[in-house]
């Protein structure tokens, strides 16, 4: 099977863990730590609780045979429907007791950890510090995606449809939350069902304000190193670059909140970021950025 990165055909589909559950299913988790997978929905039938990347489920019984699946408080495991980690992808995290939800029942053949936590959530008031929303270009979770943790005041980005996170959302077709709102709790696979696919201008989680009602653009900075941990070479940036052909290894984002993609002119595969970064690749996009801005545009 021919071996694809984690930066195609990622579907990022988290749900909210909770804290309160089956408390076999909570013995099997070995204390908290790892991956437990279930034959039947609802955390029900043969289970097992992997803590070690699995390239093929073959020969375990769970190959193509897994229903529900709950993943320890703070982990993050990307499961893949063929072996060695191929095909098509998704990152979990929580708990989720029906697969066919989100159209992953009895189709995982590999999994492996991603990371112990998504850094860059949260920011301004209200909602919560895990809160974020995933955005695709194309319906069911397909084409490119693009993470937004926290509240977003400008936005202008194709979405067909998203995955909640985490928390609830209003979603606009206007900028500052102004114009149609929609509020969603839920993934939605086309937003046509609620009318708004198409351009959303703002996003963010119920209950989020802008954490500073008047601030200075002017001064937001993002810093790129070449490498791990901040080190490398350095590019500082206080401005949209529409191609620099970056190689990066970590982020510092000095002030505001940035984009940072793959492709010229924003295009590719996007992050949004208002937190740094130490390892850059822990959201399997490469080490290739060509494009910055920030999130809400400077003044003109």
């Amino acid at each position: 099977m021919k071996y694809i990165k984690l930066s195609t055909l990622l579907v990022v589909v988290v749900i909210a863990f909770l804290a309160v559950g089956d408390t076999v299913a909570q013995r099997q988790m070995g204390g908290g730590v790892g991956i437990t997978v279930f034959k039947d929905r609802n955390f029900k039938g043969r289970s097992a609780t992997y803590r070690n990347d699995v390239s093929n489920l073959d020969g375990t019984g769970f190959n193509d045979e897994i229903s529900s699946i709950r993943v320890a408080r703070g982990e993050y495991w990307e499961v893949c429907e063929h072996a060695d980690f191929g095909g098509r992808c998704a990152v979990v995290s929580g708990e989720e007791a029906d697969l066919r939800k989100n159209d992953w029942n009895d189709k995982i053949s590999s999994m492996r950890r991603v990371r112990g936590g998504m850094p860059g959530w949260g920011g301004g008031g209200g909602g919560t510090s895990n809160d974020y929303i995933v955005l695709y270009t194309q319906p069911n979770y397909r084409g490119t995606p693009t993470n937004i943790p926290g509240g977003v005041a400008w936005l202008d980005k194709t979405a067909r449809s998203v995955t909640i996170g985490r928390g609830t959302w209003q979603l606009c077709d206007g900028g500052n939350f102004t114009g149609r709102c929609e509020t969603v709790s839920q993934s939605i696979p086309d937003l046509r069902s609620i009318n708004m696919n198409g351009r959303l201008a703002s996003v963010r989680p119920v209950g989020w304000s802008m954490p500073d009602p008047t601030p200075n653009w002017s001064d937001w900075y993002i810093v790129l190193y070449s490498q791990n941990n901040y080190r490398g070479t350095v590019m500082n940036y206080n401005s949209e670059q529409r191609n620099i052909n970056r190689r990066v290894g970590s982020i510092t984002i000095g002030k505001g909140v940035w984009e940072v993609c793959t492709g010229a002119n924003f295009s590719g595969r996007c992050q949004t970021l208002n937190q740094s970064v130490a390892n850059y690749g822990i959201f399997g996009f490469g080490q290739t950025v060509r494009s910055i801005r920030p999130v809400i545009p400077q003044p003109r």
